[in-house]
């Protein structure tokens, strides 16, 4: 499971399906000043860290197993230049998003990156989540082990381990990885996460990358053996994996753009097939207008996966009818409803259930980080769109309706910060950043791990299993519901919170 695909489930988990939305729909109270404290950056160290206008890119996880969403922020210069700056760990710290970059990972300071992607997952197969970072401007990638606890809480950090874990990257007509983006799957069916860095060349054309996973964390560079000329690339600005025609196992979606890189025309979004085996020999095109980003999800909730594509000029949605595995699958393509926010020049969707009722709504950035777009005429603003259920999804703010999210960040993470089962949204601004609280929402009664509002019968039997199964620190996501006071363990100590709501009935 990918962390978006966790964060999602964690939504839909947590909050009661039943919510009866508002006329205005969702709405935030911008709550910076009592959810974000920020450290001086080693790269401007007299200047106000909350008012930090460097480019940002954001992943999110609980890396310290507390219960609580934290966040991998990586930074560099604005747009196409070079520009190496600090990176930024967040630690959620009872709903206060708390910079300890300098107490759990001093690496990020050490050796600023000139950094454009980042993704969070176990790679090691230890239960903690480790970090990736895509740099670009010729830099290596970056591996940072999740060091885990003492066994009592005590959090070690991460620490940074690339040399041991990943080979010396080389890439086609380049000095070094120019990388924009970086995704993890599995796609040899070992149960471990590779890695797809996806490569950028202002002209000639270049490779992309995939590293093949031991089981361990240790990678090798199977680019060549595994995708021959499917790793060409022009400017990969996007890539993620999952399992897009259902045959059980991971294909690759991906963007190349710019400028035609063979097999790829100037303006290709589309599948790399997995053969089974973790090889890749057969290619579709899905989508040819302009592509920039996208995001991946079963928007309509018919078990197919659907793509968010954020395009130059007009944003789309392909929702999935019909797939022949390893050869096709087929789309519908449409607009969202019309908004000033979907048109033009954009950057990164992400899908998640921002309003808790079962489907996944749409976030996009509107800075499109290669060009000078946080002002002016080239520049929108946030977007949140709406879901209908059925994969319709349109902009419940128009004219002049304008909210307070309605903001230009480089980047943005869904994520529930105050923990009350509704999320919330960290922005990375152009200028400065912002948290956004989301109003209106009631806390999940402790106990109710089904969600649906009481605590029951059904409830007291996971519980039961939870308390009897594993020890601690090896809690699933159902059981994590019943980790009630918070120690990593399902216990007596949680029975005394659970039973002053449990019904019996």
């Amino acid at each position: 499971m990918t962390m978006r695909q966790a964060i999602v489930l964690t939504s839909v988990f947590l909050v009661s399906s039943d919510r009866t939305a508002t006329a205005q729909w969702v709405s935030f109270t911008d709550d910076t000043a009592s959810r974000l404290i920020l450290s001086p950056f080693a790269d401007d160290p007299g200047g106000l860290p909350i008012n930090d206008g460097k480019e940002k890119d954001m992943a999110v996880g609980d890396l310290n197993r507390d219960g609580l969403t934290d966040v991998v922020v990586v930074r560099k210069l604005q747009f196409s230049n070079p520009g190496a700056r600090q990176d930024v760990l967040l630690i959620n710290e009872n709903g206060v998003l708390t910079d300890r970059t300098a107490d759990f990972a001093p690496g990020f300071i050490t050796e600023m990156t000139d950094a454009r992607d980042v993704f969070i997952g176990d790679f090691d197969g230890d239960g903690w989540d480790d970090v990736i970072i895509a740099n670009t401007f010729w830099q290596q990638p970056k591996y940072y082990r999740n060091l885990g606890d003492d066994g009592n809480g005590n959090w070690f950090g991460l620490a940074d381990e690339s040399k041991a874990r990943f080979p010396e990257i080389v890439v086609a007509n380049l000095p070094g990885p120019q990388f924009c983006a970086v995704w993890g799957g599995d796609v040899t069916g070992n149960g471990a996460l590779d890695i797809y860095f996806s490569n950028y060349a202002q002209s000639d054309g270049t490779t992309d990358v995939l590293l093949i996973n031991s089981g361990s964390g240790i990678f090798t560079d199977e680019t060549d053996a595994r995708l021959g000329d499917y790793a060409n690339v022009a400017f990969g600005t996007a890539v993620e994996i999952y399992d897009v025609d259902n045959d059980g196992d991971n294909d690759i979606v991906k963007i190349s753009t710019l400028y035609a890189a063979d097999p790829f025309d100037a303006r290709w979004l589309g599948i790399l097939y997995n053969n089974g085996k973790g090889s890749f020999n057969n290619v579709q095109e899905i989508f040819n207008a302009e592509p920039y980003m996208f995001d991946i999800g079963d928007l309509n909730g018919d078990g197919m996966l659907d793509i968010y594509h954020q395009g130059d000029q007009q944003d789309r949605v392909l929702i999935a009818t019909s797939m022949t595995p390893d050869v096709n699958v087929t789309y519908t393509v449409s607009q969202p409803s019309p908004s000033p926010r979907t048109t033009g020049f954009g950057g990164n969707s992400k899908l998640a259930d921002v309003d808790g009722d079962g489907d996944l709504d749409v976030g996009i950035a509107p800075v499109d980080v290669d060009i000078q777009n946080c002002s002016g005429f080239l520049a929108g603003d946030f977007a949140l769109l709406r879901n209908d259920g059925t994969g319709g999804l349109s902009d419940p703010w128009l004219d002049n309706q304008d909210q307070n999210i309605h903001v230009r960040p480089h980047d943005f993470a869904f994520l529930d910060v105050d923990n009350d089962g509704c999320m919330d949204i960290l922005m990375g601004l152009c200028e400065g950043w912002r948290v956004f609280i989301q109003d209106g929402c009631d806390p999940p009664l402790p106990g109710d791990g089904d969600g649906d509002g009481d605590v029951d019968l059904a409830d007291h039997g996971v519980f039961v299993q939870c308390a009897t199964g594993p020890g601690p620190h090896d809690l699933s996501a159902t059981c994590a519901a019943f980790d009630l006071d918070g120690d990593q363990d399902v216990d007596l100590a949680d029975w005394s919170v659970f039973q002053v709501g449990f019904t019996g009935s």
